[in-house]
């Protein structure tokens, strides 16, 4: 796989790889080849047909044969354009989320740690448990010192 497509969204490898197959394809196909559960595959289709308007496609429903849970139909999925604009939102999306992870990173795990000594330090000293809120309990009853 080139390393353009290395953090590309699965929903959109499996845009590019259908429209590459131009012929009509079935969830359980896109499974196979993705090595996804067919649920999974199929919830990929669903959302490129509904929520990815760069993506043009045709879907075919055609009669399944009779298995699985009662499904009477297979909906087949044609790709037929993938607008360019799609591939350099979503790398400017992961240049993004690659500039600020850093930083956001840090200050959540800062906020954690901080919050963490706060609730530390609450607990030594010893309040009873009626002057405690709701998750200063829970932190109380769950912590090794109540376990013995």
């Amino acid at each position: 796989m080139c390393t353009e497509y290395a953090q590309e969204p699965l929903y959109l490898s499996v845009a590019r790889w259908v429209m590459q197959q131009q012929r009509w394809v079935s969830a359980r196909e896109i499974a196979q080849q993705f090595d996804l559960s067919t649920c999974k595959a199929i919830n990929t289709v669903s959302y490129i047909l509904s929520g990815v308007e760069e993506i043009t496609c045709q879907t075919k429903t055609v009669p399944n044969q009779l298995e699985g849970r009662g499904c009477q139909c297979q909906r087949l999925i044609q790709v037929t354009h993938i607008d360019e604009l799609i591939a350099t939102r979503i790398r400017n999306a992961i240049n993004m989320e690659n500039e600020e992870s850093p930083s956001v990173s840090e200050a959540m795990a800062r906020q954690e740690a901080q919050a963490d000594a706060e609730a530390v330090a609450r607990m030594a000293i010893r309040v009873p448990p009626d002057e405690l809120n709701r998750e200063q309990k829970w932190q109380w009853m769950l912590s090794k010192a109540q376990r013995k």
